[in-house]
């Protein structure tokens, strides 16, 4: 791998990081303002888990999604070296 590529996988892996994290905030935020509305409004009836537990939901299946393809895209890289040294041994 050369400095380019390591600097692609790198700025894709960071991209990813942020991406999640912004995900995560917004989450956050957005919930405790329905959870705020949902109390000053109609506190006898909550329906803020269903927002909150769908949304969930999908932060959740991000997450796994970002830590499958980071450990997807270590394992590839192993796999190239590997590769590669074998190669290079073979001759």
């Amino acid at each position: 791998m050369d400095d380019l590529d390591r600097l692609a996988e790198a700025t894709r892996t960071v991209n990813a990081r942020i991406g999640l994290l912004i995900h995560a905030v917004v989450f956050v935020l957005v919930n405790a303002l329905l959870i705020a509305i949902n109390l000053a409004t109609s506190a006898g009836y909550h329906w803020f888990w269903w927002p909150l537990a769908g949304w969930g939901a999908g932060l959740i299946f991000h997450a796994v999604l970002f830590l499958v393809s980071s450990q997807g895209r270590d394992l590839r890289r192993r796999m190239i070296e590997r590769e590669m040294q074998a190669r290079n041994s073979g001759r």
